[in-house]
């Protein structure tokens, strides 16, 4: 309990300080923060050299319709090694500049917080677990229900596109950094106030929004055995 009263009520640091607020300068910066910043040069290294991601280069590859480096839900059966391989690429391709810009400061917001208090090797493990447990259990989903509802639009429509970003990653991120925080509920439930509003008002796939809370689900569990197991064995020793 001591612990816990020690933690912020909100794990967040502003994206140029070190954890105890002093300012830094730009390659301990970077360092600091190797994976949040690494990805994002990436990313829009790729947007400014490529533009919009790979539903404008679809082609054909044998099994159906593919883009490259995008989810295709259906490629789970048809063909299970490019499905694995996209859960790699997926993550830095984006669809949108809506899209872009919004993991752009989700990233220096809160990505870098959790960063620099988890490390950069912990959190992007935590970010490809989140996207790989996210787009495996509801491309699951939707190829199940869709032999339930053949008809159904909102099924077919969401086959029948590729799926790609790094939101996955980031929700899965969010769920983990609740055990920053004093109160383990208070992240998860502006999270969940956000998705909200990102669906029922902001108007984004059903499945978009599940996957966000699949994610964070994973985060908040997969983080919380991980810092219990780490708990233990400094105990142990």
């Amino acid at each position: 309990m001591k612990e816990l009263e020690k933690l912020p009520w909100l794990p967040w640091s502003w994206p140029w300080c070190a954890l105890e607020g002093r300012p830094m300068r730009p390659l301990e910066l970077f360092m600091s923060r190797k994976f949040a910043y690494g990805y994002l040069v990436i990313i829009w290294g790729i947007w400014l050299g490529h533009g919009v991601g790979p539903l404008d280069n679809c082609v054909d590859l044998g099994g159906g319709l593919s883009c490259t480096g995008g989810i295709w839900p259906e490629d789970l059966y048809r063909a299970p090694l490019r499905f694995f391989a996209s859960l790699l690429i997926g993550p830095i391709f984006h669809n949108s500049s809506e899209h872009i810009l919004f993991i752009t400061g989700t990233f220096f917001w809160l990505v870098q917080s959790f960063e620099v208090r988890a490390g950069a090797v912990r959190t992007l493990i935590l970010f490809f677990i989140g996207t790989a447990i996210a787009a495996t259990l509801v491309s699951i989903g939707m190829v199940v229900a869709v032999q339930i509802w053949p008809e159904d639009p909102v099924l077919t429509e969401g086959l029948a596109r590729a799926w790609m970003g790094g939101s996955g990653g980031l929700f899965c991120i969010i769920g983990a950094s609740s055990h920053q925080s004093r109160r383990r509920w208070l992240v998860p439930a502006i999270a969940v106030t956000f998705e909200s509003w990102n669906y029922f008002l902001h108007g984004t796939s059903l499945f978009t929004s599940m996957g966000h809370m699949v994610a964070m689900t994973a985060g908040f569990l997969i983080w919380g055995w991980w810092i219990g197991n780490l708990r233990k064995s400094v105990d142990s020793s």
